[in-house]
């Protein structure tokens, strides 16, 4: 009896790490998502996950933001990176874009005065368009400011 009371501590310490294990690093370096202002002013980018959040940054026109995705080793389906940015806001990672298949590196967005583009490698290449979802709370709490376009 004492013995199987051991044994259930032991499944249950294993069974609290499992989270922390999703997030364990492999020797697959992830996917780097690369977001480029493609437009006249500032982009005000901020970028979040369930596991991470990212300070505010201001992209300069021509400016960009890079950071690495590792798909969660326990449940590949559940990782996704969200960016609001002063015109609307994005899913910059998602685990069943195309980009983020091993073979591919980047996932590589930019943006305009309306619309985001994602770079599709396949199955024709080129760059996909995005509607924003404007108007959704603030920078700092996970959405948007009021947009506008101060060009």
């Amino acid at each position: 009896m004492q013995a199987n009371a051991i044994l259930l501590v032991a499944v249950a310490a294993i069974l609290l790490h499992v989270p922390m294990a999703a997030h364990a690093r492999t020797k697959d370096e992830g996917t780097m998502v690369v977001l480029t202002n493609n437009h006249t002013n500032y982009l005000s980018i901020r970028c979040f996950s369930f596991n991470d959040d990212f300070s505010v940054i201001h992209l300069p026109a021509g400016g960009q933001y890079k950071f690495r995705v590792r798909k969660r080793l326990i449940y590949p389906s559940s990782t996704m990176f969200n960016c609001s940015t002063n015109m609307g806001t994005i899913i910059a990672y998602k685990y069943n874009y195309v980009c983020a298949k091993k073979q591919y590196k980047t996932c590589d967005w930019r943006f305009d005065e309306d619309k985001a583009y994602r770079w599709e490698p396949e199955p024709t290449p080129g760059w996909y368009a995005h509607n924003y979802s404007p108007n959704y709370e603030s920078l700092n709490r996970g959405g948007v400011v009021q947009g506008y376009f101060a060009n």
